[in-house]
This record gives structure tokens, sequence and C-alpha cells, in this order.
């Protein structure tokens, strides 16, 4: 076994404690980076099939490649800013050279085929540059860069829709997509204090508070949005989604403080029927 990690790390493909910076390793940041991508997606060639062509359908791929590329950069980076060691710093830095190009191509092509696509930097960049800062600063996992993420993932909603609309202008995007973009950044939002009080912030009973407050705003956000936006059952699912997250925000430190043993990853399994919920909240938005 020492044998092996000790040939990891030569090889630079295991870094601290074991973490491949080729492959982001948080399971948690997994949903999050791929339910609003999956979901613009479909958004976008729902949008496609009314007026076909064929730019949003190389479009479509290339920011997706652009998004999935760059995030895993961005996760080496975060590994990179911690190094101590020049050498483990070298290893780190290796996945960027490798997929940052990428993502960067994926940018040049989608603006290349749809050159309104640049309006969308107003405000992925000052987001990503949040989270540049924050990790720069030793904060990677703050809830500061944890919410500029969450944000940066849930516009690409809107943003992949205004794709498959055609010229991948803002204006483009139907008020009903910037109601769902809204709602899934509230949904993941919570996610960020609720893990914290189950895992870094677990003894801290004021976290626990502010975690539970969050998610009773978020419920009256999104009911009143649902109200606004008239889509009962798109609105009935998305209301439902944030109780459940309330009662998991609630009941699951609850229990964990009674004893319950919760890991990482139980914790995950956990949160699985809440998201596929606040997925079919977005998806009969888009369809119904």
């Amino acid at each position: 076994m020492a044998t092996t990690t000790v040939r990891q790390r030569k090889n630079g493909k295991r870094g601290r404690h074991g973490v491949s910076p080729w492959v982001p390793n948080q399971h948690g940041a997994w949903a999050m980076l791929i339910s609003p991508a999956a979901l613009g997606l479909i958004s976008g060639v729902h949008m496609l099939a009314d007026a076909p062509s064929w730019r949003p359908l190389a479009v479509l791929p290339a920011v997706l490649l652009a998004w999935f590329f760059g995030y895993f950069a961005f996760f080496a980076f975060g590994l990179a800013a911690k190094a101590r060691n020049p050498r483990r710093r070298s290893g780190y830095l290796r996945p960027i050279y490798v997929y940052g190009p990428v993502s960067m191509a994926g940018i040049a092509v989608a603006l290349l085929l749809q050159p309104q696509l640049m309006w969308w930097a107003i405000p992925f960049a000052p987001l990503v540059a949040v989270a540049v800062w924050e990790t720069l600063q030793g904060r990677g996992r703050s809830a500061l860069s944890g919410v500029s993420t969450v944000v940066a993932s849930a516009l690409l909603l809107p943003a992949l829709t205004a794709v498959g609309a055609g010229s991948g202008a803002p204006g483009e995007v139907p008020t009903i997509i910037w109601v769902c973009m809204v709602f899934l950044a509230l949904y993941f939002s919570g996610t960020i204090p609720f893990v914290k009080t189950m895992i870094r912030e677990r003894h801290n009973p004021l976290y626990l508070k502010i975690s539970i407050g969050y998610h009773v705003i978020a419920l009256l956000i999104v009911l009143a949005i649902a109200v606004w936006a008239g889509k009962w059952l798109a609105g009935s699912l998305a209301v439902l989604t944030m109780l459940v997250a309330l009662g998991r925000a609630v009941g699951i430190p609850w229990s964990a403080r009674r004893g319950e043993p919760w890991t990482a990853r139980r914790v995950g399994m956990a949160e699985v029927p809440v998201l596929l919920i606040a997925c079919a909240a977005v998806l009969a938005a888009i369809f119904l």
C-alpha cells in the first residue's frame, strides 16, 4: 500500500492526502456541476426544436466542454494554491495545462459561432473572480466561494437556453427560465451551510441557526416566485423541494447530535431525492 502511494505521487497522479488533481473529489460538487448543465442542455434543445439550426448544435457541446473542463482546471488550481511543496505544486498544475486550453477552445468556438454569448461574461466574470480570489486567499471552501460557484452553475440554465434559441443573447431567454435559475441558485446555495453543519461546523450551534434561517427565507422566496410565475405543477415541486430541504436541514443535524452516524457519503445520498424533485420542478417548467 505504501509503495503504491509513493509511485502515485512520483507519477503526479495523486497529491495531498491521495487527492488526484485530475478529477474533483468533492462528490457534492458533481451534482451542482452536472444538474444545471443537463437541464440547460434539455432546455436548449427544446428551444432549438422551434427553430432548427446547425449553429446551436455546435455551440451547445462547446459551452458544456468549456464549463466542465474549466471547472476541472479550477479544481486543480485550488490544490496548487494550497500546496507548499514546489514539486507537489508542479504536479497540481499539470491538469491546468491540459484542461485550460480545452476550456478556452470551447469558449472560442462558442463565441465564433454565436458572438452574442459575450454578454454572458457580465454575470460570469465577477462570479469566477470571487471564486479565484477566495482560493488565492486560502478560503477555497468558504461560503462566499461556494455561493459564487453555485450561481455560476445555475446561470448555465439560461445560457444554454439562449444558445438553443438561436443567437445566444440573454434577451432570448424566456422569463420562466430565469425564474428556474433563481430557484436552482437558492436550492444549491442552501446545500452549502447544510453540509457545513454536518462536517466542518457540526459543533457550531450558531451555524446551524444560520442554515435553518437561510432555508426558511429561501422557502418563502420560492413560494412567492412560484405563485407569481403561475406554473402550478413546477411551482408546487419547487416549493416541495425547499420544504424537504428545510426538513433535512433541521432533522439530519438533530439526529446527528443524538448519536446517529452521518458520514459524508450518507449525507450525499440523503440529498439525492431532494435534487431529483428540484430537477423535476425545472423540467415541468420547461415542458408544461
